[in-house]
């Protein structure tokens, strides 16, 4: 086992990663790439396959962490020179010990740097003779550890956190350490288990757990990576960059990104963390939770040759557990079970995947902690109790096994080019042209009795009606359709629900934002896309969609379903646009034979008249692929606006740093389909839809790998699913690409926003495809913002305007 000094003062490797501690590699193999980067391979890729390699591999990871994210620890551990009792008291029944203990270390300042911690102890239980385990927590979670002294542990609550942080006379003794104040607090914890193993005799220093919430969850995890002498950690939501990665949690899952989170600087230091023109402090680690530099990584998160993931490695084959709620607005669940799904590998390498652990709750971010659970995970990873890892049984969200779905699904060979546009379109999204139409009901009562706790959960706010005192913009929930829940927006300043008028209407669809749909949790911009189309002078309806929100696991049993054995998931979000476009240009009238119409609720309260000719769909990133599909097979939508949605189908060129095939035939279980034409070529290319090989921007030849598998495939090109028979499907055989369903929809107004750095897409294939339709369709318009992939105010602008330009254009 490395010591404490090992541990915590790692040096960094060079900027080509070539120091002896980290072994010979270099950053540029994992460098780009849109999944996480594997953690048993070296950053060059070179296998990891013995223990001695995975040690390397995991100074790698510290390295590159370090200098990416959390910056350098000092390389001195000053020693713990002075234990001095500050109080003690007896609870009523003297049962447990609650003392305050100050630590004194020799650090290089002049005066010892001094913290005080709390110790709880169950007197009767815990003594030197026969020492508990210690549960260590920071300041804000005390009440945890007097959970935890029930439970039989001594708690231990050290001055980490925002209510009570005692860290910076470390920062003072240090000057050339580059932490930020996360792994600062971290590097507190790691100087509290000094004490604990030398000074503290009722507490067993060889069971030692850590946890903590939101940023003391961030806090904990790099304590128990970076010190080997915690046996046990959970991670509480602790967001990003820890259990929740960069490359999954960022801008375009309106969840937060490397500028999010960043705290005020302390009012003693003059300096910020923030990339502000305006702002002339410099910048400077010590304002900041991590590295300054990494804000300058916003929309580039896959050029980082690691992820926060890499903390898991570190901590394997120690026990972990996740804890996350569905609806956390910090911690993506999409992007915790990539992470935990990664990490599998590491600790099956170590034969200790009964050590890791994922675990769910309902609700958001705070009010759902399940502390009892915390401690039977850690009364299991000691062995203590009756419980033990089957207790705890894996439940996946998100992950879906391509490779057995097309083991069971029957292939179906596309249509022929000669084929009906619209045909071609619906094969890529299963039985579309056999739905039946679903008649458009508010709902009924029943699913509005329960929305104000959904609204308050959801963030978008604590009621069913109301109006934002800023913005004049109403919101009014609504329930359609299938059981969907939204809510109409307004301009209360523009129009009123009896001013005898008809108005355009707009169903705005969310990106990959399973936390919460449609509301943005770490907005880029001044005003919600919704809300600012509400102020352009239209009536908006947003929604979560199918597997988003409240709707999470929508996804997780889809493909089980019988009624779901022919479509998509992707067609089930196209088929609930064509709800909501019924239920938004019904101005409430016709029969409810579910329930009370929407007029005779909220007080007689309802939304503005739409003209049903009017209704158009707008969608960012995941919604503007679904706002294509659904103005292509939906004519009552006027016109379309895709904002950061698309890369070509038939182009797998660049696949490996933007994911977008397996962004929607696996990661998120969206189009399965498409998965039968991502081949595999003898040369490891790919095929990019012109007959050739994959050429990028730059003109040089990619190679295109997914993690699906292709073992069972009877032909080299070719894949076999229930049905049997080799076939060999290429991907310029995919009887579609977007450019067709701009064609479909046409000659009605599109709005194409292809930002220009945009990590999701092949930018270069998707210009080219984008002009070879600019000149044939006069009523779509394209812009290329030079812009990384962000819902910033500039693209919210680029929306508006065309959508007022509608309105102008539709009154001349």
């Amino acid at each position: 086992m490395m010591t404490v000094a090992t541990t915590l003062a790692v040096l960094l490797c060079t900027s080509t990663i070539l120091s002896s501690t980290c072994s010979s590699t270099s950053t540029t193999g994992h460098a780009g790439l849109a999944d996480l980067p594997p953690l048993l391979e070296f950053a060059n890729g070179t296998a990891v396959s013995t223990l001695g390699a995975l040690a390397q591999r995991k100074e790698e990871i510290k390295a590159l962490l370090t200098q990416y994210f959390y910056g350098e620890f000092p390389t001195h551990v000053p020693p713990l020179t002075g234990v001095r009792l500050v109080s003690s008291v007896l609870t009523h029944d003297g049962g447990v010990n609650d003392s305050f203990v100050e630590l004194s270390y020799a650090t290089p300042t002049a005066r010892p740097t001094r913290v005080v911690v709390e110790v709880l102890r169950p007197v009767r239980h815990c003594t030197a003779v026969k020492p508990c385990p210690v549960f260590m927590t920071q300041t804000n979670h005390r009440r945890w550890a007097v959970a935890g002294v029930l439970r039989g542990y001594v708690g231990v609550v050290y001055p980490g956190a925002d209510s009570n942080d005692q860290t910076d006379g470390f920062r003072l003794a240090y000057p050339a350490a580059t932490w930020g104040l996360i792994a600062r607090r971290a590097w507190l914890g790691s100087r509290v288990i000094d004490f604990v193993a030398s000074a503290l005799p009722e507490g067993n220093a060889s069971q030692i757990v850590v946890t903590g919430h939101s940023r003391n969850g961030k806090q904990s995890m790099i304590l128990a990576a970076w010190d080997e002498r915690i046996t046990a950690v959970i991670s509480s939501s602790s967001g990003v960059p820890a259990m929740s990665n960069y490359r999954f949690s960022s801008a375009y899952t309106f969840s937060e990104s490397p500028s999010s989170g960043w705290p005020s600087p302390p009012d003693n230091l003059n300096c910020s963390c923030v990339r502000d023109k305006h702002d002339p402090r410099p910048k400077d680690p010590r304002c900041c939770w991590w590295l300054p530099s990494l804000v300058d990584l916003e929309g580039k998160e896959n050029t980082i040759p690691i992820d926060s993931h890499g903390l898991l490695a570190l901590i394997a084959p120690r026990f972990f557990a996740s804890e996350t709620a569905h609806n956390d607005p910090c911690e993506t669940s999409f992007a915790v079970e990539r992470a935990y799904v990664a990490a599998k590998k590491v600790y099956a390498f170590l034969n200790a995947t009964d050590k890791l652990h994922v675990v769910w709750r309902q609700g958001q971010h705070h009010g759902f902690e399940l502390i009892e659970n915390y401690f039977d995970l850690f009364d299991t990873a000691l062995g203590r109790g009756r419980l033990s890892p089957k207790d705890f049984p894996e439940v996946l969200l998100h992950t879906f096994d391509w490779a057995a779905w097309n083991a069971t699904t029957p292939y179906q060979p596309p249509p022929p080019a000669t084929a009906a546009r619209r045909e071609r379109i619906e094969y890529g999204l299963g039985r579309t042209s056999s739905l039946p139409a679903v008649a458009w009901s508010p709902g009924g009562e029943y699913g509005l009795l329960y929305f104000e706790y959904i609204q308050d959960m959801l963030r978008e706010g604590t009621s069913l009606y109301g109006v934002d005192p800023d913005t004049h913009v109403a919101h009014m929930a609504i329930n359609f359709g299938a059981y969907v829940h939204g809510n109409i927006y307004w301009d209360t300043k523009q129009m009123s629900p009896g001013d005898n008028k008809s108005h355009p209407a707009i169903v705005y669809l969310h990106p990959y934002s399973y936390q919460g749909g449609y509301v943005e949790d770490y907005p880029h911009s001044s005003e919600p896309l919704y809300s600012a189309l509400a102020r352009a002078g239209y009536v908006v309806l947003a929604y979560n969609q199918a597997a988003f929100g409240l709707r999470i696991d929508d996804k997780r049993h889809f493909y089980d379903r019988a009624a779901n054995a022919e479509w998509s998931l992707l067609g089930r979000l196209v088929a609930d646009v064509s709800s909501a476009v019924g239920a938004i240009a019904s101005n409430q009238t016709g029969d409810h034979p579910d329930g009370i119409p929407l007029s005779d609720m909220y007080g007689g309260r309802r939304y503005p008249t739409v003209d049903p000719s009017r209704v158009y769909v707008a969608g960012y990133s995941l919604g503007g692929i679904v706002a294509l599909y659904a103005a292509a097979l939906d004519a009552r939508i006027a016109g379309v606006a895709c904002v950061a949605g698309i890369t070509p189908l038939r182009n797998a060129s660049l696949d490996r740093t933007t994911g977008s095939h397996a962004r929607l035939y696996e990661w998120h279980a969206l189009q399965p389909r498409l998965g039968w034409f991502v081949t595999h070529h003898a040369d490891g290319t790919g095929d990019d839809g012109d007959g050739g090989g994959d050429v990028g921007s730059d003109g040089s030849s990619h190679s295109f790998s997914s993690s699906a598998s292709f073992a069972s495939s009877s032909s080299p090109d070719g894949v076999d699913g229930a049905g049997g028979g080799a076939r060999a499907p290429v991907l310029s055989s995919f009887p579609y690409d977007y450019d067709d369903l701009l064609r479909e929809m046409s000659p009605r107004p599109a709005l194409v926003v292809a930002p220009q750095r945009d990590r999701t897409a092949n930018v270069h294939a998707l210009n080219a495809l984008l002009s070879r339709v600019e000149g044939e369709l006069p009523a779509l318009t394209v812009e290329r913002p030079d812009e990384v992939n962000i819902l910033n105010d500039a693209m919210v602008a680029i929306v508006t305007q065309w959508a007022q330009q509608q309105q102008q254009q539709q009154q001349s």
